[in-house]
Formats: structure tokens, sequence, C-alpha cells
């Protein structure tokens, strides 16, 4: 896995070019003595929105320097089998004025890390890294939550519906650790304790939803339209005879038999007016309000929408949301979000992302949320006693994440 590290390229390069017999021999597995504090970070990570002050830098570089300390006092960590270990950390301000810390623990092969001046471990780019992630004040996304062992259509339809604030099926939370709640990729710690998530309205998933569709009806209205119009224009007699002109010219070097070509032309007209029908009938509507059809798909779910939104009263609007699937609907059009305190069992909730996380009012020294998470890894299954970790980062990753002091590293985050 190939983490950039962009501020680094030239000297990694040229240590490449100088150093070759270094590059040869590479390094044997073992954990860096130091952190690397970098504070201008990867060339991908997010802008930030102001310097840090000098007492934010002092802030974000003494918590870094404790939690390479934890990591340290963790065996697999400290004595690595065939990887070298080390870790890397940068922080910017976010627009919210919040200060993010990210913190990158490596396990990578030997030869792709180098040592720099101060005793560091540093990794090369495009090396072979496997990593994960302690990031603090960054606002969790719907994606790095999203379970693929749920409905993740739910998920999908929501985000395309233009939501504010998006709406996703409720992840499985397959345990906690040190304080916080383990999902299939992710954990997540809050300050205050409570969930990072919260049910999604039931109002707003409604309205969202009557949009899409109203746009996806008015699209296929506007699109069959032209269609038939280009359709008809190529069936006006005129149109007829400069095809079968056209055609004339060029079968008639394959088809010198004046009779049998004309019998070839009439063939060629008749699959033109049975092509014709068969559009024309695919672009009405039919007789019958199939829901599996192209044309009575999206105005059904469209109506059966307009339905629940004309009961929604107040109360409705911000009860809490499931989703389920209509199979009656072709996919694509069979989401049904329905109120959950009535639904059936087979309703998935619907949630989102608690927007008051972050609070930009709190001072930039306090750590109001951490992450903890890899690049879909699934790691959260072997993390808690699930199946063996599998071959890659989890089998780093887990016995960390087991192994670390997590009462020290609240404390280290001043909780």
């Amino acid at each position: 896995m190939t983490h950039p590290q962009g501020r680094h390229l030239a000297a990694a390069l040229a240590l490449c070019i100088a150093a070759p017999a270094l590059v040869a021999q590479g390094l044997a597995p073992q954990m860096s003595p130091v952190l690397t504090f970098d504070p201008d970070g990867p060339r991908d990570r997010p802008p930030t929105a102001r310097p840090l002050s000098a007492a934010e830098l002092r802030w974000v570089r003494e918590r870094a320097t404790g939690l390479y300390e934890l990591l340290k006092a963790v065996p697999s960590f400290r004595q690595p089998r065939d990887r070298v270990t080390l870790a890397t950390s940068w922080a910017t301000v976010s627009a919210q004025g919040a200060v993010e810390q990210e913190f990158t623990v490596y396990w990578s092969a030997p030869f792709d890390v180098r040592r720099r001046a101060d005793g560091a471990l540093w990794p090369v780019l495009g090396g072979a890294h496997r990593l994960l992630y302690f990031t603090t004040n960054r606002a969790v996304s719907s994606q790095q939550l999203e379970d693929r062992a749920t409905r993740g259509n739910f998920s999908r339809s929501a985000a395309d519906d233009g939501l504010a604030t998006d709406a996703f099926a409720m992840p499985r939370v397959l345990g906690e650790l040190g304080g916080g709640t383990v999902y299939a990729d992710m954990i997540v710690f809050t300050r205050d304790g409570r969930s990072a998530l919260e049910p999604a309205p039931w109002g707003p998933l409604l309205q969202a939803q009557a949009r899409r569709l109203r746009k996806t009806v008015a699209d296929q209205e506007a699109g069959f339209a032209n269609s038939l119009r280009e359709l008809e224009a190529s069936m006006t007699p005129e149109a007829v005879a400069a095809r079968r002109a056209r055609r004339e010219a060029r079968w008639r070097t394959e088809t010198r038999d004046p009779a049998a070509l004309a019998r070839r032309l009439d063939a060629a007209h008749r699959t033109d007016e049975s092509d014709y029908a068969r559009q024309k009938e695919r672009m009405t509507a039919p007789a019958t309000r199939d829901p599996k059809t192209v044309w009575w798909g999206p105005r059904l779910a469209l109506e059966a929408v307009q339905a629940q939104l004309a009961r929604l009263d107040a109360s409705g609007q911000r009860a809490a949301a499931c989703a389920r699937v209509d199979s009656s609907f072709a996919s694509g059009l069979d989401v049904r979000y329905e109120a959950a305190a009535s639904a059936p069992p087979d309703c998935v909730p619907m949630v989102q992302v608690r927007p008051d996380l972050i609070d930009p009012q709190r001072p930039t020294s306090e750590v109001q949320l951490l992450t903890v998470w890899s690049r879909e890894s699934l790691c959260g299954l072997p993390l808690t006693s699930g199946p063996p970790p599998r071959p890659g980062l989890c089998e780093n990753a887990v016995p960390l994440l087991r192994d670390i002091d997590w009462a020290a590293l609240r404390r280290n985050l001043g909780w």
C-alpha cells in the first residue's frame, strides 16, 4: 500500500541514485528509534486554513511523541518479524478552525526505508508499506463507515438523492475497544463517550428521494420525446426513399441481379418497420402499470413516495428512518424509506454522522474525536475475536490494537 510523501520525493530519488549499495543491502527488520514529525505533511493532505501557532505546533508534536512511546511498548511493534516499523505525524487547521492531526503507523518492507540524519527511519515514496491511521478532530465520512455486510444500495440511494448530510445504512457495531466503537473499517472514539452516529430523519430522506424521482421522470420524458421525434422523422416517405437509395448504391456491386436486389431492399425496409414499431412501443406508456418496466418504474416509485409525503406530519418529518427493498420494482427504484418505529423487521435503520462531533468553539488544543482506520482492510472482524487476521495490514494492525495501552492513549489525548 502506497502512502505519498511529496516533500521528500526529490531526496528519496537522490538517495536511490547516489547510494546503490544501501538500496541493494536494505535494512534489517527493526523499529525506528524516534517518530518523524513532519509539520508540512504529504502532498495529498487536506489544505490548512491557516498555519499552526507555536503553541499548537508544540501540542501536536508532544501528542505525537507521546503516542509513539505507547507504540514502542507494544511487543509486535517493538520487535517486528519481517518489517520495519515506524511512524510519522503532521497537523493542519480545518476550515472550521479545529486542529486536525494525523499519526500514521507504518510496517514497511526493509528495502523501502531510509535512515535520516536524526536516526529516524523514513518510508520511501512508492514502496511497499502497510498503514494504520490515528486521526484527531477530522469529521468522519459516510464512505468510511458504510458496511459492505449491510444493504449498500440504501447508502448509495441516499447519497444520490442529494441530501445535505449523507444518510447511510446502520453499520454493524462489532465491539468496543478502549472506549471506542469498533466498526468494520474504523474505530471511533468521542470525547463525550456518545456514539458518533444518530438516526437519519425520515422527512428529508423522502423529500430528497422525491426530487430525484421527479428528475428521473422529467429526463425520461424529454429523452423519449426527442427519440420519438427522431424515430418518426426516420420513417417519412422522403427518409425511406433516401435510405433505400443509399442502400441500393452500396449493394449494387454485391447483388447484380435487379430482382434479387429489389427483394433485398424490400426485406431491409420491413426490418426498418419492425424496428420502428418495437422502439415506438418501448417509448410509449404501456397499458399495464408494471413497476418493473422502464416507463412505469420511476412513475410508480414517485407515486409511492408522494403518497408517503402527503401523510407526513411535523412529527413524522423528524422520525427515525429505516430502509427496505420493495422487490416489485426493478433495481435502482426498489428502495423504500419508512418510519423506523412502525416498520417491518427487515427495515434497516438509516443513520448519519452527528454534526456536532467537532465544536469549532472549543479550544484548538482539545481533542474532540479520534478515529483509527485503515484503507478498506476490514480489520474490525479479526480485531473483535472474529476470524484470524488476513495476510497484509490486519496481521500487523490487530496485534498492535489489542496490545496498546488505551488508558494511557486517552490520557495522552487529554481525556
